[in-house]
């Protein structure tokens, strides 16, 4: 997944607007969460997480002071938190092990709301081949929060509401 510098500034675009949905975000300390698809080999997403990190950092001083929730998805999750600045060097990944595996979305939305639901912006860095198998499953996962929080970056960056929508 390569990303432009155009695209990470779309994404930063994006999110900012997503902050500013009413009733997400009243400032403070910002909590956010990047979930990242074991499927895809870390040379992969390495570049384009650090770009898009960078470009948040540099779009809105709201990223300076950010609790960020690091999920891995693959046959189980696993989720930590660490500083944002970690994700723009090798250290976040230093144990990432690849497991390529078939996901469905709906999955990932209904962990995603059940345990991350407080996050403000919850991107997703995701391999082509994952699916939404139950559609039902998925829109109730997704509502009444979670779609207008969520971006899932594929190489093409589709939001929550237009999975939700589609």
């Amino acid at each position: 997944m390569t990303l432009t510098q155009l695209d990470t500034l779309q994404i930063a675009k994006r999110v900012d607007a997503i902050l500013h949905v009413p009733g997400n975000y009243r400032g403070g300390n910002l909590e956010m969460t990047i979930v990242i698809d074991t499927s895809l080999q870390k040379e992969e997403f390495r570049e384009a997480v650090a770009g898009v990190v960078g470009a948040l950092k540099r779009s809105n001083e709201v990223f300076r002071n950010v609790r960020l929730n690091l999920v891995l998805w693959g046959t189980q999750m696993s989720a930590n938190v660490v500083p944002m600045a970690v994700l723009m060097t090798e250290g976040a990944f230093a144990e990432y092990t690849c497991s390529p595996c078939q996901k469905c979305y709906e999955e990932l939305f209904d962990y995603l709301k059940k345990f991350h639901a407080r996050s403000k912006v919850i991107l997703v860095f995701a391999a082509k081949d994952n699916e939404i198998r139950d559609r039902q499953a998925a829109r109730e996962a997704l509502s009444p929060f979670l779609k207008s929080k969520l971006l899932i970056i594929t190489g093409q960056i589709i939001s929550g509401t237009q999975m939700y929508l589609g």
